[in-house]
């Protein structure tokens, strides 16, 4: 007997089709999303059976078999697509409470000035984490990708996600190594990706370019409609109580033991080294160009 592939997530009701990745079941089919299956500690709640990966049915055997129509939802509580709308981050710091900041102007700072995060999820019961650049578009960060990373377009189609940034400021040295520590600033900004289309996808792309290398977008010609629909863009909203900046400043705590151990900080900055042309540039004896020269002027601070 075949499985019925059930449409649905029972504890949050997104639709689970049968040809998409996203869907675990229990031995019994019970079906959820591997988010929700994530929050449920992997396990039936009505079984208390393990929830595995649900393997796809695609093509000729989907019209063959084609999944079940009939969808069942649970009506208990649910966070929701696996992680929304929990507990505002910022509460559940633990450790060193005192260095939590609800400055938005400060988060903004940091999204503005760090070129690349982690984007983190589940996908099939299991963590997804991948570095990727990304731009603060007013209240939303804007990430993009290929269209052919199957993980990632399961990442966008709403899936729940946390994107996490940090700057290294120095090393603060203490009087001990147990005692050293580093001055930073981190974020963590939970949410639900959407995937961006048709004109809001071209803008969002330019203004990742931008964010990177301003006025780059002048100077070479726009993308292709192909290579838009290569790309897959993204957006991450910045929501109140839904992120959690961690700041830490200053020097090393006092010494609470006699020592003659140097102690002090050792401050970071990122530095752009010497511009390197590409041989054809060289060879075509073709200028650096305004944008790439501000760009090294603006990392030389």
């Amino acid at each position: 007997m075949s499985l019925a592939m059930r449409p649905n997530c029972e504890c949050c009701d997104t639709d689970l089709p049968a040809d998409a990745v996203g869907a675990v079941v229990c031995s019994l089919e019970c079906t959820f999303c591997a988010g929700c299956a994530e929050h449920l500690d992997r396990a039936c709640p009505s079984c208390g059976g393990a929830l595995m990966p649900r393997p796809t049915r695609v093509g000729a055997a989907l019209g063959q078999h084609p999944a079940s129509t009939e969808r069942v939802h649970r009506g208990t509580p649910c966070p929701g697509r696996g992680y929304g709308g929990g507990t505002a981050p910022a509460a559940r710091l633990q450790r060193h409470p005192e260095r939590a900041s609800a400055d938005r102007a400060e988060l903004d700072a940091l999204l503005d000035e760090v070129l690349a995060g982690t984007l983190s999820t589940v996908v099939d019961g299991r963590p997804w984490v991948v570095p990727m650049l990304f731009a603060r578009d007013g209240d939303r960060v804007l990430l993009h990708g290929s269209t052919g990373a199957g993980a990632l377009r399961q990442v966008a189609a709403g899936a729940p996600a946390a994107l996490t940034v940090v700057a290294v400021d120095g090393l603060v040295v203490a009087h001990t190594t147990f005692e050293s520590s580093a001055n930073y600033r981190s974020a963590v900004l939970h949410g639900d990706l959407e995937t961006l289309t048709g004109d809001d996808r071209t803008r969002a792309l330019e203004v990742l370019s931008e964010r990177l290398i301003p006025g780059r977008t002048a100077e070479v010609r726009a993308m292709t409609r192909r290579e838009q629909s290569a790309t897959l863009a993204m957006a991450l909203p910045i929501t109140d109580g839904r992120w959690l900046l961690k700041v830490r400043r200053g020097g090393p705590s006092e010494p609470d033991e006699p020592t003659d151990a140097w102690t002090g900080v050792v401050p970071f900055r990122v530095v752009a080294g010497d511009i390197e042309p590409a041989a054809r540039t060289v060879a075509a004896d073709i200028p650096v160009p305004a944008s790439v020269r501000a760009l090294a002027d603006r990392w030389a601070r």
